[in-house]
């Protein structure tokens, strides 16, 4: 018998079950508040996602490089005795268009007595920062596909001119890009004193180029002039994108169709919150899995000026 009550107290003694364990009644409030918080960031902040090609059922087959491969057009003949062509997915620059998936993510650590002693909803913030990290990583990696493009209207220490646009519109409706086409620039190449509101600023002189874009009601350049923004310009839907990364005063932004660009999501967005019962407090992660890649180079040109003077 004093056997039998020796081992069970050295049971109760060395035995965790039940101890720092996270269970529903701990997280009931914690876990749905990340939760809503960083998906809320998701859903507002991204700009470029919704403006490229999506294949969105890589995620239930295996593997992590998602490959697209791009076959050549064919030749029409004007024959009666036509000639063979070779259907072929090797000619094309850059095909296949690969995309290999990673992991992006951030991850928080609350302590209990922390959490406690702030009057905010910690696991609210926690949430919210998470997602703002990861929906700034997509799009950084997205915006940095722009400087892959082969074709570029701009330069280094080149200001924006109208040409500019004719011609990446011109370059695209060359080779059958399928409209609409997007214009996404740094907010230096839309409001700097080198910027595109330049061009639609009221001139005095009636013989400037910029004259008839500046001054009629309804055009861009009232848009611009009353609301500091416009919607579309030279044909082009325009969207402000301040993740675009800065070197030496230049920028790369890009005008493109759908299919320049594609994005592979492998995984969704998913908050994970375990507690530590040593360390008294909330482990609190955010995780996504995807890859982008240039899909079709001639889809798009790259827009590299100068964002100020």
């Amino acid at each position: 018998m004093k056997k039998r009550f020796m081992f069970m107290l050295l049971w109760a003694l060395t035995n965790q079950n039940g101890a720092g364990e996270t269970t529903v009644t701990t997280m009931t409030e914690a876990i749905p508040t990340a939760v809503s918080s960083a998906l809320l960031e998701i859903e507002e902040a991204d700009v470029v996602k919704s403006l490229v090609t999506e294949y969105g059922n890589f995620g239930s087959v295996p593997g992590v490089v998602h490959s697209t491969p791009i076959i050549s057009k064919l030749t029409s003949e004007a024959d009666d005795s036509l000639s063979n062509q070779a259907i072929d997915s090797g000619t094309y620059t850059g095909s296949p268009s690969q995309a290999t998936v990673g992991v992006h993510g951030s991850t928080v650590f609350l302590k209990e007595i922390a959490v406690l002693g702030t009057v905010d909803d910690m696991m609210a913030v926690a949430g919210q920062l998470i997602g703002q990290s990861v929906v700034t990583r997509r799009d950084s990696d997205l915006v940095g596909l722009f400087s892959s493009l082969t074709q570029n209207e701009g330069g280094s220490n080149v200001d924006i001119v109208p040409a500019d646009l004719f011609g990446a519109y011109n370059f695209l409706r060359t080779r059958n890009v399928r409209a609409p086409y997007e214009l996404v620039l740094h907010p230096g190449h839309i409001w700097s004193a080198v910027g595109l509101i330049t061009m639609f600023a009221n001139v005095a002189d009636a013989n400037h180029y910029t004259y008839a874009a500046g001054g009629g009601v309804g055009s861009v350049g009232e848009d611009f002039m009353r609301n500091g923004w416009a919607g579309r310009v030279f044909g082009f839907n325009l969207y402000a994108d301040s993740n675009i990364a800065v070197t030496s005063n230049n920028a790369s932004g890009a005008a493109f169709g759908r299919n320049a660009f594609k994005y592979v999501p492998k995984r969704e967005f998913r908050i994970d919150v375990l507690f530590s019962g040593p360390e008294v407090g909330w482990q609190v992660t955010g995780t996504e899995m995807w890859g982008e890649a240039v899909l079709k180079n001639n889809f798009g040109v790259e827009m590299q000026f100068n964002i100020d003077t």
